[in-house]
Parts: C-alpha cells; sequence; structure tokens
C-alpha cells in the first residue's frame, strides 16, 4: 500500500538475529511459488472455512509472502504486519476483529473497506526459531472452533516440515553442486581386477572421493560387501559383490558400501569380465561412482514423505484432493488416510470407485450436497456443508467439510478439501438446541430470566429475558448487586437485602418479591427465586437466580375480588336479560302469533275497524320486541367486543343487501332511496354488524326524512379507510341534540312525533363500530337534515371462496301472502310446556291441513313419542320442566331410531351462546319466538322440500 516505516512497530524477539540468520541460511527468500505450498495454504483455508490463507516468513523489514489463497499479495512491510506479532507468542494467535484488537488500529489493512478483519496465525517453528506463519483470514470479524484451531496447528506442523525439508534439500543440493565440481574436476573412479578378483589398477579420482591412496588398495582384493537397494538397504534375497563378480557376467549400476576415512560411502559400480581368446576369465575392469549424497537425499525425501502422511494422519479428520474432469469424470488425486476413520472405507477402494464418496452420503441430503459442489465449481467459491453419510458398518455419521476450488488449464475443476467427521458436536449441538429451545420455551412462557451473581466482584450476569425483566439493556455489562437494590423501591429494599444475605449465610434458597423501579421510570414487581453456589469446600461463591415480572399477577392478586365480583354481576346481568327476553318473548309469541292468524283469516276475516285495531295490537307487540331486541344487542356487543370475525367485506354488496331489504319501509313511508351500490369496496369487518349498522343508519334515515324526501348514500376512500355516509332530508339535529344523542333511550323528543323506535338504534350502531375498530361519525344541521358516516379501514380483496356466502342468499323475499304448501301428508311433533304456545302452533298447522302436530309437554313424553312416531319433524322447547332441549336432542341422535330425526329448537332464548350451543347439541336448526307465521310455515316448507 506504499507504507515501508523505518522500523517495526511491534516487539523484535528475543533472538531476533539469529532468528533472521537461520531464515536467509534458509534461502527460500523471493523464489518462486511451488507446488507444495499452494496446497498447503489451500488445505488451511478449507480446514478453517476461510476464504484467505498465507504461508509468510517474517524478515528484518517485511512479511514475505511465499504461498496465498484468496489474495495476490507477494509481501506487507512489517510494521502493518499481522502475522509479525504472531511470531512473539508460544502459540496460535487468534484475533477475532482486527479493529477491535488495539495492536491494529492504525492498519490500513484492517481499516480498509475490503480490509482483513479477521486473522489466525500459527507460528512455523524450525529449531526453535519463528521464522513465520501458516495463517488464514476473513474479510468479517469471527472466530475458529476447535476442530479447525486443533487443523490449522496441524497444518503449520506440516509447513515447518516443508522448511525443515527446504534446509536438508538446501544442504544436499551444495554438497551436490560441490560433488558435481569435483566430479567434472576428476570424474568417476575406474578400477581393474585381476583373476583373482585383486585390485592391479585404480584411477587418480579414487583418492580425492575415498580418502583412500591409491597403494592401500593395488594388489588387494575387493571387498566382501553384500550389495545393496537404492534406499542402501540389503537386497533380498542376499547377494554380495564377489558372488556377482565369479558368475562372470557384466552389471550396471551395483550399489555395495565401502568403509572409508570419509565414512561409509554407497558405490554405484557397473564393469564388464576381461576374457582372453579362449573365453577364460582374466579379470575385472569397471567404474564406481560415491552416490551416497543422492541415496541420502532420497533417503531423506522418503523420510520427509512419510513423516507428512504421519502428520496428516494425526489431523482430526482428511485432507484430499477432488477433481471433477471437463468430461464428467471425478477422482481423488489425493487422499489422506483419515478418510477410512471420516468415511469407513479404505482409501484405495475411494481412489479406485470415486463416486463411491458420493454413493454412501445420506440419501436426504445427496442433492444438496451435489448441487452445492456444482455452485462452487461454476462460481469458484468456496465449498461448506455438514451432512450425513452412511458407514458400510451401517451407522450414520456427520461429516463437515470446506473445499476451495480451482480452475485447471484443461478445463477441469480441482477443489483442495478437509473433511471432519462432526457426529459428536453435531449430537452435542442438537441437545443443546434442544435444551435451549425447551428453556427458551418455557421463559417465553413463564417469563423466566436467569441472572448469576459472582460474590467475588460483586457483579451480576442477566440473560436476555432478565435483562427484559429489570428493563435494561442486552447484554448488560457491569452491573452489579448494589445497582441491582438501588433499583429496589425503598419499602422493599431492605426485606429483599435481608433475603439474599439470608440465603448466603445459610447456604439456602432465595424466594423473594420486590418492587423495581426500572430506567424509564415503571414501576414493576419481580419474583427472584435462587440458589447459593458454593466451591469444593462449602464456601458460597455466587448464586443463580431466576427473575420473573409478577407485576400482573400481584395486581391480578389484589383485584381478584373486584375481578370475580364483576364476573358475577356481569354473569347475573346476563343471565337477568336472557330470563328478562324469554319471559317477555313468551306472551309475545301468543299476542303477535294469534294477531298473525287473525289478519290471516280467509273464513272470518276482520272488519276494517276490527283490522285497523289489530294493527295496533302488532305494532305494539313489534315495538316492544324492538325494543327487547335493542337491549339485547347492547349486552351482546358488550359480551362479545372480541369476538367479532373481522374479515375481507364487500362494503358494496352489503349496502345493496340492506337497500333491498329497507325498500318496504321506505314505500310506506314515502322516501325515495338510492340506486343499488355497482362498484366493489373492500373493508376489514364484520360482515352480520356492518350489515346491522347499515340497517339502522338506512332506517333512520327513512324514519326521521320528510315524506317526498330522499336517502342519499355516498362512498368515498380517505387515508387507507373507506367512509360510507347516509344522509337524510329531515330536520337535522340542534347542538344540543347531537350532545345526547348517544345516551341510552334519548329520542331527542321524538317520542312525541309518532315515529316508531327505542332511542338505541345509533347507540348499538357506535357500540358496533368501537368493537371492529371502525368509527361513527355525525354531521347535522337544523332544518338541513343528518349524515351519519361509518369509517371502517379498507384491505385488499378477498380471495375466491374465503369471503362468505352472498349475504342476500340466506334472506327469503318478504311475502305478503302465505307461502305455498305442499299436499303431501308431514306429520310433527311439537315438545313444549307452555300450553299457549302449544295452541298456537296448533292454529297455525289448521292453516296446512294435510299436515298433521303432534303434542307432548315434558322432554321424556317427547322422546318417547318421537321413537313411537317417527316424525318428519321435531319441535323442541329449549326450557322443559323435566331436562332442556339440548338434552332432549342429544338423548334422540344417541339412539339408532330416532338419530336421523330432523329437529328444530324453537325457543324464545336469542342469546348468541345459547343458539350456538344448541346446535352443537345436535339441533338441526334455531327457531326463535316470537314467530312470525309466513316465516314458520315457509320454514316448514323447505324442510319437507
Amino acid at each position: 500500500m506504499g507504507i515501508a516505516p523505518d522500523r517495526p512497530e511491534f516487539p523484535l524477539p528475543d533472538d531476533e538475529p539469529a532468528r533472521l540468520l537461520a531464515l536467509r541460511e534458509l534461502g527460500l527468500l523471493d523464489t518462486p511459488r511451488e507446488e507444495a505450498y499452494d496446497a498447503l495454504v489451500a488445505a488451511a483455508a478449507a480446514a478453517t472455512g476461510c476464504a484467505i490463507a498465507s504461508f509468510s516468513l517474517i524478515d528484518a523489514q517485511r512479511q514475505w509472502v511465499k504461498a496465498a489463497h484468496g489474495i495476490t499479495l507477494r509481501e506487507v512491510p512489517r510494521a502493518h504486519s499481522f502475522c509479525a506479532p504472531a511470531i512473539l507468542g508460544e502459540g496460535p494467535m487468534v484475533v477475532p476483529d482486527t479493529r477491535a484488537d488495539p495492536r491494529f488500529r492504525d492498519n490500513p489493512f484492517a481499516l480498509a473497506d475490503d480490509g482483513i478483519r479477521f486473522y489466525a496465525g500459527v507460528p512455523l517453528l524450525l529449531d526453535g526459531r519463528k521464522l513465520g506463519t501458516l495463517a488464514v483470514m476473513e474479510r468479517a470479524p469471527r472466530t475458529l472452533d476447535d476442530t479447525q484451531r486443533d487443523a490449522l496447528a496441524g497444518l503449520a506442523r506440516i509447513g515447518a516440515e516443508l522448511l525443515r525439508s527446504r534446509r536438508r534439500l538446501r544442504a544436499l543440493h551444495e554438497e551436490r553442486t560441490r560433488l558435481r565440481d569435483l566430479a567434472r574436476a576428476s570424474g568417476d573412479w575406474m578400477w581393474e581386477l585381476d583373476e583373482a578378483l585383486c585390485y592391479r589398477w585404480i584411477s587418480g579420482q579414487f583418492e580425492p572421493v575415498t580418502g583412500l591412496s591409491s597403494e592401500s588398495v593395488l594388489g588387494r582384493r575387493i571387498d566382501e560387501t553384500p550389495l545393496l537397494d537404492a534406499q542402501g538397504q540389503p537386497v533380498q534375497p542376499a547377494a554380495s559383490l564377489l558372488e556377482l563378480l565369479r558368475r562372470g557376467q557384466p552389471f550396471s549400476r551395483v550399489i555395495t558400501a565401502k568403509h572409508t576415512p570419509r565414512g561409509r560411502l554407497l558405490v554405484s559400480r557397473s564393469a564388464l569380465p576381461i576374457v582372453d581368446a579362449e573365453g577364460r576369465l582374466r579379470g575385472w575392469r569397471g567404474t564406481a561412482r560415491d552416490i551416497t549424497a543422492q541415496i541420502d537425499a532420497q533417503s531423506s525425501a522418503t523420510r520427509h514423505d512419510e513423516l507428512l502422511r504421519k502428520l496428516a494422519a494425526q489431523i482430526p479428520g482428511m485432507i484430499f484432493q477432488f477433481v471433477r474432469h471437463a468430461d464428467g469424470r471425478r477422482s481423488f488425486p489425493y487422499l489422506s488416510r483419515g478418510v477410512e476413520s471420516v468415511f469407513g472405507v479404505p482409501a484405495e477402494q475411494v481412489m479406485a470407485h470415486p463416486d463411491h464418496a458420493f454413493e454412501i452420503v445420506h440419501p436426504e441430503d445427496r442433492a444438496r450436497v451435489i448441487s452445492g459442489i456444482e455452485r462452487s465449481g461454476r462460481e469458484l467459491s468456496l465449498w461448506h456443508d455438514v451432512y450425513r453419510v452412511m458407514r458400510v458398518d451401517g451407522r450414520e455419521r456427520w461429516i463437515e467439510t470446506r473445499a476451495s476450488p480451482e480452475r485447471r488449464a484443461d478445463g477441469a475443476t480441482l477443489w483442495h478439501a478437509f473433511s471432519a467427521d462432526v457426529t459428536e458436536r453435531e449430537q452435542t449441538e442438537h441437545a443443546l438446541r434442544r435444551v435451549e429451545a425447551r428453556w427458551e420455551m418455557a421463559a417465553r412462557a413463564t417469563g423466566l430470566g436467569l441472572a448469576e451473581l459472582d460474590l467475588a466482584s460483586g457483579r451480576l450476569e442477566f440473560d436476555e429475558r432478565a435483562c427484559i425483566n429489570h428493563g435494561l439493556s442486552y447484554p448488560q455489562r457491569d452491573f452489579t448487586l448494589d445497582d441491582w437494590a438501588a433499583a429496589i423501591v425503598p419499602e422493599d429494599r431492605e426485606q429483599a437485602a435481608a433475603a439474599v444475605q439470608q440465603a448466603i449465610a445459610t447456604r439456602g434458597p432465595l424466594n423473594a418479591r420486590a418492587r423495581m423501579r426500572r430506567p424509564d421510570g415503571s414501576l414493576r414487581t419481580l419474583e427472584i427465586v435462587g440458589n447459593t453456589l458454593v466451591d469444593a469446600n462449602g464456601a458460597p461463591t455466587g448464586m443463580l437466580a431466576t427473575c420473573r415480572d409478577v407485576t400482573e399477577q400481584a395486581e391480578t392478586e389484589r383485584l381478584r375480588q373486584d375481578k370475580d365480583d364483576a364476573e358475577r354481576a356481569s354473569r347475573a346481568k346476563s343471565e337477568f336479560l336472557s330470563r328478562m327476553s324469554h319471559e317477555l318473548r313468551t306472551p309475545l309469541n301468543g299476542i303477535l302469533g294469534f294477531a298473525q292468524l287473525m289478519a290471516l283469516d280467509r273464513q272470518a276475516p276482520l272488519a276494517p275497524d276490527q283490522q285497523r285495531r289489530l294493527d295496533k295490537v302488532v305494532q305494539a307487540g313489534s315495538r316492544l320486541l324492538e325494543l327487547i331486541d335493542d337491549v339485547l344487542d347492547l349486552a351482546r356487543i358488550e359480551h362479545r367486543r372480541d369476538a367479532f370475525a373481522l374479515e375481507p367485506v364487500e362494503a358494496g354488496a352489503v349496502l345493496s343487501h340492506c337497500l333491498a331489504l329497507i325498500a318496504p319501509l321506505a314505500e310506506q313511508a314515502g322516501v325515495s332511496l338510492p340506486p343499488p351500490c355497482t362498484h366493489t369496496h373492500w373493508v376489514r369487518a364484520d360482515r352480520r354488524a356492518l350489515e346491522q349498522m347499515l340497517m339502522n343508519l338506512l332506517s333512520n334515515a327513512i324514519k326521521y326524512n320528510r315524506r317526498g324526501g330522499a336517502v342519499h348514500v355516498a362512498i368515498e376512500p380517505v387515508d387507507g379507510h373507506l367512509r360510507i355516509a347516509v344522509r337524510d332530508e329531515g330536520a337535522g339535529l340542534t347542538p344540543q341534540q347531537q350532545a345526547r344523542l348517544f345516551q341510552h333511550f334519548e329520542r331527542l323528543g321524538a317520542e312525541t312525533s309518532g315515529v316508531p323506535g327505542t332511542g338505541l338504534g345509533v347507540v348499538i350502531t357506535r357500540e358496533l363500530a368501537q368493537a371492529m375498530g371502525a368509527a361513527l361519525q355525525v354531521r347535522s344541521t337544523p332544518g338541513s337534515g343528518s349524515t351519519f358516516s361509518i369509517v371502517l379501514p379498507r384491505c385488499e380483496a378477498a380471495e375466491a371462496g374465503t369471503m362468505g356466502a352472498d349475504p342476500t342468499a340466506a334472506e327469503p323475499a318478504p311475502a305478503r301472502a302465505l307461502p305455498e304448501a305442499t299436499a303431501a301428508p308431514r306429520c310433527v311433533l311439537y315438545i313444549e310446556d307452555e300450553p299457549l304456545n302449544a295452541l298456537l302452533m296448533q292454529e297455525v298447522f289448521r292453516l296446512r291441513p294435510a299436515w298433521s302436530l303432534q303434542l307432548a309437554g315434558t322432554g321424556r313424553e317427547g322422546i318417547a313419542r318421537a321413537a313411537a312416531l317417527r316424525p318428519d319433524l321435531v319441535l323442541v322447547d329449549m326450557n322443559l320442566p323435566d331436562m332442556n332441549g339440548a338434552e332432549v336432542v342429544r338423548q334422540l341422535r344417541a339412539e339408532a331410531a330416532t338419530r336421523t330425526l330432523r329437529c328444530i329448537a324453537l325457543s324464545a332464548d336469542v342469546m348468541a351462546g345459547q343458539i350456538a350451543a344448541a346446535r352443537a347439541a345436535g339441533f338441526d336448526d334455531y327457531w326463535t319466538k316470537p314467530i312470525d307465521v309466513r316465516q314458520v310455515l315457509a320454514g316448514l316448507q323447505r324442510v319437507f322440500g
């Protein structure tokens, strides 16, 4: 980066002069790339999962990179080197985040946008001198696990052996250079033997090589020495040089040992026999060459290779190279012996059948593994995966592999890879995840946090849930017991401190509650439960405790009695309303029912005056029924405020449906209505509640309009909401009237106008709107009419089949005349204990002579008669003297003879919970009293088909 300071910023090793001398004698600085070092850094990157790896040497002013993976940098000023401090320590140096390490706070390689954020380096030791490092790096903070640390350390030992081998080879090279110089100066020595195998001539080069004079051997018999192989070891079967000479056959490059003043030499001999004219052996002429250095070098290389294999075997895993050729073939150029411990198959088998390495991958993981390798090959990116293999012994093992790819000139892709058996780690992590998940689930469910106190330092450590309970950010550092005590309100502080001290003094449990003042000022009650921690001698060292926010629980306990009283009052209110509704609807059933029958009687029709009087009776009864329904509506809203089914609703369709339903009332009042809505408008609402709200507003707009007036409806979007405005042309409201508009039973003077109503319609509409998260708005000017608007949240259109049935489908068109009846005879059993209701139903059935009605006054009688009659339909009152209607239908459904009977509840109970319970008990439908004679006849007609 163009920065080269005069001196390094890090301390120098104590042996710096000797270290630099050893580095110079190694002769490795500024040499070209070598395959062995490149393979080593690729293996380091693969074994640790890092994108960058380097094999570096540290000289006086720089860090020189012999081999690198993932970077092209060749040297770095020593002052900015990550490896310079790494050679100062005894073991690996791991820096999780270089920017957080003060040693590298000004290092440009750490501060650059794509700089080095993680570093791990292991010194390269040669005879105790730390000449450099084998290092891995990343451009993001991280760390190494134990397996990766061990792998990096093992590879560093291999790197040190490479340096040692380099030094040996350099020494051997220098020796060979000297020998070559000598050989050029003197050449091989030559020798001649007589027929007795005694030296009779030897060349002058003999003495410089062996240190022996020619005179010392002339006339002496050649040594009896065994023949050696290329490694300098005796050949098998054993043979000697004399035996070979006695055979009289030429030989070449036969190796023997020769002991000389310069030590044991290994000599390569070649010779031809000397024969006379008669073919008799007269001696030998040959050459000899000292090949001691050559064999020593070969032996050293062999020992080095064996050492590398042994070191690779010590790494907890296997190192390998995998090739995917351009034609799709696979091969493994190199496999360490660790393959058998990892995959459970010998290296020879994998190299002979490369596909077997993929066949043993678990079927559920195989596609992912192959896909990951292919992606790595396409992108030349690191491949890292943890997968399962099925070994030949049937055991399932977890394997972790990291592989770094490179493209070869022939189009093949070569991966340098490292694999390790991580079964125990995966099993442990799985067990820990399972335990942590269970604890987290329990903590979330119970709000439990963990806290640990260290008595020596007074520090408290909280987990995330404990920090939440105390209102602290996570993680919370340097939080002490004194800080904790200071947060307790003064009224509870002494008692809480005493509980902690008591638990420590007795080595016993802690169980306390205290109110804590959080940093945001809120007051919470925490429950602390824990145990004292002791050392091997029983002395207290700290405390482990759980903390739980029990503010609501404490508040609940304090208010439980009030809540119980409120619930009792609510139940009493509901029971009262239900009973009131039942008791009022029962006589109304007779009043309105018989009034309808009188109006429908064609055999004895009423005189006009009588009809008018009867209409007043019906109107009064209907008004009383309307009042009862409005009161019950208010009670229902209060009861089920959170039970509305909010869903996408097409408001235009609901509005059109309501306009159709209200049309008869508008026609009677002489008020015109707008046409149906032709556009779609989706809102989030409860469909039935929206319909009730619109019916209330449209009904009021008609009732409080002027004769000949009109009702206007406008729909417009407003800031993510939809406003449905209903405007009338009536007298309007004064500000004083608007102030009393939402008071229960307040009719604003309309009670003297002859307009029917209860004073609850607008109240119910507002309650429904608020329960759904909507709003009801009112705008009125005296003399200009009133506008009531419902503002609902808009939403996306519902998918097909999710928005429910067309609201108009469930509503039969109003009928003025009696519905047509089937001529087929039908039998209906009516279980009813109230004589007036039974008599009314008998009168209804007189309108259908083909149908017969059978009565039963109790539940048991009804069950017996149902079994005997097998009627087409059973009508059941829900309040019978001996059992309720739900029990009647359960018993009917329990018997095979009556299980399939059609059963309809007919009751004055109209609360939603009562209707739902009846349907759940087995009723096919639920009809309410007072009955509408036309609807009852139409309903019976539908049942009979």
